[in-house]
């Protein structure tokens, strides 16, 4: 049994509008039913009321203590070229101080993880890994390089996504000059009470955002700063959710390893490469260099892929659950087509949406059934993504 969740560096102040302290809360919650045990801290599913969380992110400001997050400092002669044949583009050719969603493969073509990744400088990146630790595997790789020094950075940088249709007037209230002309995906250091923050235009909302990272030390002036933002737009700006992150992601369109694929690669039928997940965009097969797994995605790219990622829609009437199967009427008998690896309850739409991963063969499949409560439900399919927000695009970004 894994030790009790403890309380992350932010805890107390996204929840500040919430009922009860940690120890209150922790006294009544369970463990994977209320909250996740995210690398030995509470991240709950909800802190106050999940609508709210998820109105605030579409409507106002609301943060996700990124802490706890796995940090990796890839640096070394040759860390660009170690880049390069870790993931499936190539990094060296990303410009300084961008980020850029990363991911990366087994030797077999299927997702192994991804990972928010920050290039400060030529041969100079910072991994923001959420889950899966990759000491092992980096290390092999490291070994084909001469100079390539991996450092654990997990203590030395706090974090928080600045998330929602405000994020931009809130951090411009911290004096961060210009933040409204930051690019998506650029990253730019400002100054706070002496202290440096970094800041890149990303978030896993689908919507306007930033993340900030800086010195676990300054925590105290960044949550000050957050209170006087709120003075000064009249908005409450506190935490949110694993429930919220979720609808917003699959809103989105954004996959999760663990949760869109098993990411045990015991059995390749509950594993997806990245072209069944809808991430071709994120491969490049056609550049010289090798890479982790190349070989297996060419073979996929030139024979075809198992499975198709789509959205769905299924209307209420009971509770549907991540992993759910999916059926069609195929010659008068009902046959499994796929499954709703991602499920969750839209407060918009009034129903529930998500990702579904259908086999090739139905890929045009428009509607198909779920079992609810012993009852066969219809399950729509819809394009990715379900939402389109443009300020999450606009440069200068909307204050």
């Amino acid at each position: 049994m894994s030790e009790q969740a403890k309380n992350s560096l932010f805890y107390d102040f996204l929840s500040r509008y919430a009922e009860g302290d940690f120890e209150s809360y922790m006294a009544k919650a369970t463990q994977d039913e209320d909250y996740l045990n995210w690398h030995g801290y509470c991240l709950p599913y909800v802190f106050t009321d999940e609508e709210a969380e998820y109105n605030a992110v579409r409507t106002g400001c609301a943060l996700f203590d990124a802490t706890p997050a796995q940090k990796y400092r890839i640096s070394g002669a040759d860390a660009d070229r170690f880049m390069d044949y870790v993931m499936t583009r190539s990094m060296s050719e990303l410009p300084e101080m961008r980020a850029t969603y990363a991911i990366w493969c087994t030797d077999d073509g299927m997702l192994n993880d991804d990972a928010m990744l920050y290039k400060l400088a030529r041969n100079d990146y910072l991994l923001m890994v959420a889950e899966v630790y990759h000491d092992e595997l980096f290390d092999e790789c490291k070994a084909r390089f001469d100079d390539v020094v991996i450092t654990d950075e997990t203590l030395a940088w706090a974090g928080l996504a600045v998330q929602g249709a405000k994020s931009c007037a809130v951090l411009n209230s911290f004096g961060f000059a210009g933040i409204e002309d930051l690019a998506p995906f650029q990253v730019k250091n400002f100054d706070l009470e002496g202290g440096r923050v970094l800041v890149g235009r990303v978030g896993f909302t689908g919507d306007l955002g930033y993340e900030i990272w800086f010195e676990p030390a300054l925590s105290v002036a960044i949550q000050e700063a957050f209170l006087a933002a709120e003075q000064e737009l009249d908005i409450r700006i506190a935490g949110y959710g694993l429930t919220t992150i979720q609808l917003c992601r699959m809103e989105g369109g954004m996959i999760v390893p663990g949760w869109d694929t098993a990411q045990t690669f015991e059995d390749p039928e509950f594993e997806r490469s990245p072209f069944e997940l809808g991430m071709a965009w994120n491969v490049d097969l056609d550049r010289d260099q090798d890479f982790l797994g190349k070989a297996a995605l060419l073979k996929e790219r030139a024979n075809g892929s198992r499975f198709v990622m789509m959205g769905f829609e299924v209307d209420p009437g009971g509770e549907l659950s991540d992993g759910a199967e999916l059926f069609a009427d195929v010659g008068g008998e009902p046959v499994k087509v796929g499954t709703l690896p991602s499920v969750s309850w839209s407060h918009t739409r009034k129903c529930w949406i998500g990702l579904a991963s259908l086999q090739t063969a139905h890929a045009d499949l428009t509607e198909g059934t779920v079992e609810i409560d012993g009852e066969n439900v219809a399950c729509r399919m819809t394009r990715l993504p379900s939402v389109n927000i443009e300020r999450r695009r606009q440069v200068p970004a909307p204050m």
